[in-house]
């Protein structure tokens, strides 16, 4: 998928690109072990149907933060998908 990602954006803010790219493979990691731990399936009362809905959502957030100028931010919160908590992933959705 990052690969996807940067093709379609070109050279326009590639290594924002990449680690927003990154950061929404984290954050679906992240998801899915929250779905795992609290005994939740994919669907609408989780939010996302699946994790390619999940995944969606993902990239056209990533790409508002690039187009808001916060496109460095991922880096950080693809940190925060990877070491943190169920609660720091919910919380990592705030836009600055």
């Amino acid at each position: 998928m990052t690969v996807v990602l940067s093709l379609m954006l070109g050279g326009c803010g590639e290594s924002a690109a990449v680690a927003c790219s990154e950061m929404c493979d984290a954050a679906l990691d992240r998801f899915e072990a929250c779905l795992d731990e609290s005994g939740q399936d994919w669907g609408a009362s989780v939010g996302y149907e699946s994790p390619t809905d999940h995944a969606n959502a993902c990239e056209t957030f990533a790409w508002e933060l690039r187009e808001l100028g916060q496109g460095d931010s991922c880096a950080a919160r693809r940190a925060t998908f990877a070491d943190g908590t169920c609660d720091d992933y919910y919380d990592a959705w705030e836009v600055e």
